[in-house]
């Protein structure tokens, strides 16, 4: 009868250290998807500075386009091909 006593003491005590471990690895997994969470938001902002960034990079190549050429003609030709681009589109977006 001791020797039963005793095997559900010890199984006793190995559901105690089970239970304590599954708690443990609920906060530790609690922690990791917050951790998680702020590395996807992180993600997110950088995505969209590096798609501002690319706009901006784009916007300024189009100006030195045109700030260096130093024939006025050819600057004109490449602003109205805009123009001429732009209402293209702009005929898309109304049809």
């Amino acid at each position: 009868m001791s020797r039963s006593i005793d095997n559900i003491v010890l199984l006793e005590s190995n559901v105690n250290k089970l239970k304590s471990l599954i708690v443990k690895l609920k906060t530790e997994n609690s922690k990791i998807i917050n951790e998680l969470n702020l590395k996807d938001e992180s993600l997110v902002k950088k995505s969209d500075e590096l798609k501002d960034w690319k706009e901006k990079y784009r916007s300024l190549k189009m100006a030195n386009t045109f700030l260096g050429s130093n024939d006025k003609s050819l600057t004109k030709l490449k602003i109205n091909n805009l123009i001429k681009e732009l209402d293209k589109c702009i005929l898309n977006l109304s049809s």
